[in-house]
């Protein structure tokens, strides 16, 4: 049995049976915060049996993110609205059968059968349409739940130590930088007792390099065009993370239109900025995987006087949310946020000497590490889960 949620409006009540939507399913899970949408007892009832969840039903987000399911464990009540459609199933492992439906094979011929209009949605009919081969062998299905099951234990863990690290983060920003209006942290190092001094971002730079401090080239003067297999690699606003590179998107351009645009090349150990969201102002350190590279046109280098400041410690004031604050209001535009170099070079960071620098600095470095090295053991783990889901259905 396969069939899409409510079509009726119902009144918002501050607790009562929950309404669900698509954006509730995601991972596997139905996630349900405190400012979740309520109807009344006397609408839930109302609403005819047929959608009414049963423990065991699959859920199916059929408009915007097609295909997150999630099982319904009877723990609450809760009904849903048509971006939701549930799947009741006598002959099918309920567990096997969504794990059947996430698999890419399945995932690609929903994609296929999705319209297009404001959003992307899938009608039930289609849904049903499609053919599905599986293991009619109780044993077999039972094992490969199992085993995708345990991949699923160990993702939810690794994100757990991820958002612990993450957690720690936050809490030490808070101890270990002034508070806004502040001179001084809330905790220090041993034997620091002056107050901090604040400084202009474009402050920072090392003044013997006059392209310490600069943004990328205009659209116009490095187009797709301009793009190759190989030669210098272009750093894009897709490899800027929040504090750490992201290695996957790869582009590049001839080193003869490179050498053109020197004056935007970046170095390894450099710090890049994001002009653009998002985060604005998100920042992290060119790693050590060639020489040179080349800016686009939304990066902003910063190349930092090393003598009087310590590169990891401004990486972390950059990040830190309350320099993100203070970018984020001397932004424009309206659909998407940008802030250009000068106005960003003209905010306000708080410094300490350059001994606490360096303390400061290494403790986020050390966490940072820690953060990313959870980063890649659950990007490993989903890596794995999504080639089991590949070569254990059909």
């Amino acid at each position: 049995m396969l069939k899409d949620g409510t079509h009726g409006t119902h009144r918002d009540f501050v607790d009562g049976p929950l309404l669900l939507s698509a954006k509730n399913i995601k991972n596997g899970k139905i996630n349900i915060s405190n400012n979740e949408r309520h109807i009344s007892i006397s609408d839930f009832e109302s609403i005819h049996k047929s959608f009414r969840l049963k423990k065991g039903d699959i859920l199916l987000t059929i408009v915007g993110s097609i295909g997150q399911t999630a099982i319904y464990n009877g723990d609450t009540h809760i009904t849903f609205q048509r971006s939701v459609a549930y799947l009741r199933t006598k002959d099918i492992d309920s567990e096997f059968l969504r794990f059947l439906i996430m698999a890419p094979h399945f995932q690609k011929k929903l994609k296929i059968n999705q319209v297009v209009s404001a959003q992307p949605g899938i009608y039930l009919g289609d849904i049903k349409n499609i053919s599905i081969k599986y293991s009619k062998n109780s044993n077999e299905q039972l094992l490969i739940k199992n085993i995708l099951n345990l991949i699923d234990i160990s993702i939810t863990l690794q994100q757990r130590q991820l958002d612990l690290y993450k957690k720690l983060k936050k809490g030490l920003l808070q101890k270990l930088f002034p508070k806004d209006g502040e001179k001084v942290p809330e905790v220090r190092f041993a034997d620091f007792h002056e107050d901090w001094k604040q400084f202009k971002l474009n402050e920072l730079r090392d003044f013997n390099d006059k392209y310490s401090f600069t943004g990328g080239p205009f659209g116009s003067d490095l187009k797709s065009s301009d793009y190759t297999s190989d030669g210098i690699r272009i750093i894009q606003l897709q490899n800027i993370g929040d504090g750490f590179f992201l290695n996957n998107y790869k582009i590049y351009t001839s080193k003869e239109k490179a050498q053109s645009l020197s004056s935007n090349y970046i170095y390894p150990g450099e710090i890049i900025i994001a002009k653009m969201a998002s985060p604005l102002a998100r920042a992290t350190i060119i790693p050590k995987l060639t020489d040179i590279f080349l800016m686009s046109s939304d990066g902003i280098r910063l190349k930092i006087d090393s003598k009087k400041y310590d590169n990891y410690f401004v990486l972390t004031a950059i990040n830190n949310s309350s320099f993100r604050k203070k970018a984020l209001a001397n932004s424009s535009g309206t659909t998407r946020k940008r802030i250009g170099l000068a106005v960003l070079g003209n905010l306000i960071l708080n410094i300490p000497k350059f001994q606490e620098q360096v303390k400061v600095g290494g403790t986020f470095k050390r966490i940072d590490r820690q953060i990313t090295l959870q980063y890649e053991k659950l990007n490993k783990l989903n890596f794995f889960k999504k080639y089991l889901l590949q070569k254990l259905f059909i």
